[in-house]
């Protein structure tokens, strides 16, 4: 089988001698979250991007030919420049941080930040010092991930692509060894002082799924037909250039205009001392992407799909970025299961799975039955063991023996890092964050069909206005993401299991899915027995 081919074709795959990053691309991580697989993704699509010398590329997407330039050349990365905003995660997100994560110069600035926008502020209404207040809990309301972080190690939720700042993180040691006098000598020495190109916590996650869109659309005369039978997707999704178009007019639709005057507030902030911005923004150092599987091009079909689907259906803005965040951490568990379907030479079996050949039994929150429990129990320790079994893939092991500290101790640690971080515990780790696998603690977890999740899982397999019966609505949740809840997907689900075919596991009082789209408002009963499943939001082009 051998290992698997990077796209882009680089060196540096090679040299990746993790088990898991080798299998799924530099990479995915438990220690990233979900709002912070979001930022990432739309920091890449927001910023000016370079590949190689070429460039820079201000789309959300590299356009198609330069694209299929980058699929047929050696050695070219993806860069990309977000900015840095340390006066703006200062006045917004220092109040929000541990105090004992503050340093005295930090919180000196602070104050000269506070003093500077006070004495600038007009108001007849209002004190300055409340006008202070009130905006710095407005900007501290956007704060989405990192509560226990320092304050520039914080994330903020990309409501606006001016919230979409690069990771930068203190190097609290480095301050101990060499104490700083003033804020503008951490600016002077801001390499010295902070970290930018860590990837702790945007972790490369939302890269990863980035280079897998890009992956998908460098491929020229790429087959995609079967896949989009399978789904039953519409012409203008069967064909590549017109779903690159698609998703490139809904990513810039995510610039909402709305927002005008929160990006104006934002620069405001930040350029309340000019000098610290153009200091830590003013040298040429980008961020490079690393790689993703080349195969990972059938997943990442799948997911322009059903995120084109959101972004063009008429919805609120903060909603859309919800639902896409939903989107962004099943698209990791999917390319987990696919890549490990791959990979993990599993014995031959009558079920079949989903389009990219693996199986998610869920049951309800409640009400569910004992053989509905051990049914989704067993199929969530299959899907666990599928990924642990790809990770010792034989020609994987072998490459991880390479690495020097292996030659010694034997591959075993690395194996135990690819389990811990980068595999089935980071699927669960995702999957609890996404509240679809529960209980938080405690033994046999399962997977929840949530409210949140069935309103994502509605709107990106039917396209805006779409409408099915609902046993072809089920039918197409199984083929795009491998969820069986009853009927034949369910039995389907439950041999690739390796369990036997049992009908016990069905609802006893009714589909439970049905009175879940009902409450929903996506269920239509008609008189004749007939229901029919549909997305009620129009499209927006």
């Amino acid at each position: 089988m051998g290992l698997p081919n990077p796209f882009p074709k680089i060196d540096e795959a090679n040299q990746a001698f993790n088990p898991a990053i080798r299998l799924f691309g530099s990479r995915f991580f438990t220690d990233q979250t979900v709002v912070e697989l979001l930022a990432e993704f739309m920091s890449v699509a927001f910023s000016e991007k370079w590949i190689g010398s070429n460039g820079p590329i201000k789309n959300p997407l590299p356009p198609l030919p330069e694209l299929y330039r980058w699929a047929s050349v050696q050695g070219e990365k993806l860069k990309y420049k977000p900015p840095i905003k340390l006066n703006l995660k200062l006045f917004a997100l220092l109040c929000a941080s541990p105090l004992d994560s503050r340093h005295k110069v930090h919180e000196d600035h602070y104050e000269k930040l506070m003093k500077t926008f006070t004495e600038k502020v007009r108001t007849w209404s209002k004190k300055p010092e409340e006008v202070k207040e009130w905006v710095e809990d407005f900007l501290m309301g956007f704060q989405g991930a990192g509560f226990e972080r320092t304050w520039c190690a914080q994330t903020f939720y990309p409501v606006t692509t001016s919230f979409l700042v690069q990771e930068t993180l203190w190097n609290n040691t480095v301050a101990k060894n060499s104490p700083l006098t003033n804020w503008l000598e951490g600016v002077h020495k801001f390499h010295t002082y902070y970290s930018v190109s860590k990837h702790r916590f945007l972790a490369r996650g939302g890269e990863l799924l980035y280079l897998q869109l890009c992956n998908l659309f460098a491929g020229k005369g790429r087959d995609i037909a079967s896949l989009a039978k399978a789904i039953d997707a519409s012409p203008a999704e069967a064909d590549l250039n017109l779903l690159h178009l698609s998703l490139q007019k809904g990513l810039q639709g995510l610039q909402n205009e709305q927002f005008v005057a929160l990006d104006k507030l934002v620069d405001y902030i930040e350029n309340l001392d000019p000098e610290t911005h153009w200091k830590t923004n003013k040298e040429d150092d980008k961020l490079s992407c690393e790689w993703c599987p080349e195969d990972s091009w059938q997943e990442a079909y799948l997911f322009a799909v059903e995120i084109s689907r959101v972004l063009r259906a008429a919805l609120d803005p903060v909603e859309r970025l919800e639902l896409l965040q939903i989107g962004c951490a099943l698209q990791v568990m999917r390319s987990l299961c696919a890549q490990s379907i791959r990979y993990a030479d599993l014995p031959i079996t009558e079920g079949k799975g989903s389009v990219l050949g693996y199986a998610w039994v869920f049951s309800p929150l409640e009400g569910f039955t004992r053989q509905q429990r051990l049914a989704t129990c067993h199929n969530l320790q299959m899907v666990f063991r599928l990924i642990q079994r790809a990770i010792h893939n034989e020609d994987l092991v072998k490459h991880a023996a390479k690495h020097r500290e292996s030659q010694s101790s034997g591959p075993d640690w690395l194996l135990r890092e690819a389990e811990n971080k980068y595999g089935h515990k980071l699927f669960r780790t995702l999957g609890k964050r996404l509240g679809i696998i529960g209980p938080w603690r405690g033994a046999e977890p399962r997977f929840i069909l949530t409210d949140k999740l069935l309103r994502y899982l509605v709107l990106s397999v039917l396209a805006p206005g779409e409408r099915y019966q609902y046993h072809q609505f089920r039918h197409r949740l199984y083929c795009q993401y491998g969820i069986a809840v009853e009927g034949e997907e369910l039995l389907d689900a439950v041999v690739w299991s390796g369990l036997p075919a049992n009908s016990s596991v069905q609802p006893e009082k009714g589909s439970w899915l049905t009175q879940m789209l009902r409450a929903g408002g996506f269920l239509i009963e008609l008189s004749d027995g007939c229901s029919i499943v549909h997305n009620p939001f129009s499209s927006q082009f």
